[in-house]
């Protein structure tokens, strides 16, 4: 009997330590299988937004993000590649216009451009074709650059002003702006918020959110921001359609066996038959009618704050109790004013519902 407990006893020892070991094993299985499922996933849905990204703009993100790693891994002069004007004016370095768009000055620098070109990019690809997009970004890295050398030296010709010549910018934040006044226009909302503070007519967003960053960030261009604004605007009044080329030609383009290493691409966004809203066929005289506009509601936005500032400090057409203005006049003028505003009952009949007036006896006694 000794025996058989033993025997029965080590059995049901082996059976739960059998158990709990395969119970541990199954549970560390799980946990690790969850594991792999959930890094599996999240690794799926990365692949998955970067091949939502046409192919224009995954590889205006890609070049950026190549030479930022570049400029990491052999830290470079970087005021070598920055645009300073006065060095494309007097030492013709043309290669700035290029050099300083894909150049950045730190990771957040890089991270805040790149969110924003994706955000905005993707949008503006997949309505007018990746050859069109391409094309835009290309023009706007030159004509951004120009634009903010022209302003340096206009500003240097006219008032003297030499501090821009000498200024280093860098950054896509530029053709960021170019992109952005297209954006903006094909956008189906009338109004946009900036930054949760106030809304703008969505025309007006490029320069509202101009004068805000300038605001939150001093240390930005605004004249870098300034030059994307203009050139977008060109492109968008039809003055740019003079370099760009028409969609006939790109749809030509896109049957090349020389270029069929693109078109095959998925994310691959052809140059559309028919679109609704063109960011290339405005009417330039209509550039006339919106600066008269934007005009427009400038002025009533600074009418409204000055009539809330007028209201703060005077009120709505009556004394405002916060306010308190010092008076000349003295104290017995003002004893006399208020006794001759005072009620005058010459007649009982006025006391109707009143207390009855004292007798002159009352008065005496009282006044003894």
């Amino acid at each position: 009997r000794s025996s058989l407990t033993a025997s029965r006893k080590k059995s049901c020892f082996v059976l739960l330590a059998t158990r709990l070991v395969c119970g541990d094993v199954g549970a560390v299985t799980a946990l690790g299988c969850n594991k792999v499922l959930t890094s599996q996933s999240m690794s799926s849905r990365a692949s998955d937004a970067l091949s939502n990204i046409p192919v224009a703009t995954f590889s205006t993100l890609v070049l950026c993000c190549l030479v930022f790693l570049l400029q990491l891994l052999v830290d470079p002069p970087l005021h070598h590649y920055t645009l300073c004007p006065r060095d494309v004016v007097h030492l013709n370095e043309y290669y700035r216009f290029l050099t300083s768009a894909v150049f950045h000055g730190g990771v957040m620098h890089l991270f805040f451009n790149m969110m924003s070109t994706v955000a905005i990019g993707s949008l503006l690809e997949k309505r007018s074709g990746t050859f069109r997009h391409t094309i835009t970004i290309l023009w706007g890295i030159l004509l951004t650059s120009a634009t903010y050398t022209a302003c340096a030296v206009l500003l240097h010709v006219t008032v003297s002003i030499e501090s821009l010549m000498y200024r280093h910018s860098i950054g896509f934040s530029g053709v960021i702006f170019h992109l952005s006044v297209l954006e903006a226009n094909l956008s189906p909302n009338v109004t946009r918020s900036v930054f949760g503070f106030f809304r703008v007519p969505s025309y007006l967003y490029p320069w509202a959110l101009l004068v805000a960053l300038q605001f939150i960030l001093p240390n930005v261009s605004f004249v870098g921001h300034l030059s994307g604004i203009l050139v977008g605007t060109l492109q968008l009044y039809g003055f740019l359609d003079i370099i760009m080329p028409s969609d006939g030609y790109l749809r030509e383009m896109e049957d090349w066996r020389s270029l069929q290493f693109i078109t095959c691409l998925a994310s691959f966004v052809k140059t559309p038959e028919q679109s609704d809203v063109s960011i290339h066929s405005r009417n330039p005289g209509e550039l006339r009618e919106a600066l008269l506009r934007s005009f427009r509601t400038l002025w009533k936005f600074l009418g409204d704050i000055l009539e809330t500032l007028k209201v703060i400090l005077f009120g709505r057409g009556r004394p405002n109790a916060n306010i308190h203005v010092l008076s000349t006049i003295d104290d017995s003028t003002q004893r006399n004013t208020r006794l001759a505003a005072a009620p005058n009952f010459s007649d009982d009949d006025d006391w109707a519902g009143l207390p009855p007036p004292p007798s002159p006896d009352d008065v005496e006694s009282a006044t003894v």
